[in-house]
């Protein structure tokens, strides 16, 4: 999320002649040059790529305490309940901070970022992210994102209502059709 102008960052990359080619062959040999791993992982390093997922997380288990709180809200819970909730609880954080956790997640990151950019655009986004728009771009994503995400969630929010009445009159058609097609064949098996 954070490398988000990574189309116009490519169009402001030079690349210096390095031999007696022609200056368009040089850019063209360069743009299709892989990136190397070193590069794409300093990239990461650059952009604080672990904060962004750590956060992420953390974010994520916030949301999963608030769903059980708002799921459990004004029914009784015995302390055997809430040992069984706890317990569940903690086995699903345990599971995100193994699953989703920047040492799991960095490999993943670096294949696709090397199918995806070449060394060119690598070297591009390293230049801008180590500019001081960049460094405030990458200071404020966190809080950017807190904010995109708490506006979605208010969304969601508010469509639940209507995604559970769009649910609830789909499976009533469905109820009428399958009765009507048992309706249907009763009669045919009658006769037979």
């Amino acid at each position: 999320m954070r490398l988000v102008s990574f189309g116009l960052l490519a169009g402001f990359l030079v690349c210096g002649a390095t031999n007696a080619a022609t200056p368009a062959a040089t850019t063209a040999a360069a743009s299709s040059q892989p990136a190397s791993r070193a590069s794409i992982n300093e990239l990461l390093q650059v952009t604080q790529s672990h904060k962004l997922i750590d956060s992420m997380t953390a974010r994520m288990d916030g949301m999963l305490r608030q769903s059980i709180a708002r799921a459990t809200a004004g029914k009784p819970i015995d302390a055997g309940e809430q040992k069984i909730i706890d317990a569940q609880v903690d086995k699903m954080e345990t599971l995100m901070q193994q699953e989703v956790s920047w040492d799991s997640l960095q490999p993943m990151y670096v294949d696709i970022y090397s199918k995806t950019f070449t060394q060119q655009d690598i070297n591009g986004m390293l230049a801008f992210y180590r500019s001081p728009a960049g460094q405030a771009m990458i200071a404020k994503m966190p809080a950017l994102m807190a904010q995109l995400m708490q506006s979605v969630q208010s969304r969601m929010a508010a469509l639940m209502p209507k995604i559970q009445q769009i649910s609830d009159e789909t499976t009533k058609q469905l109820a009428a059709y399958r009765a009507s097609k048992h309706d249907a064949s009763a009669p045919a098996a009658k006769s037979n």
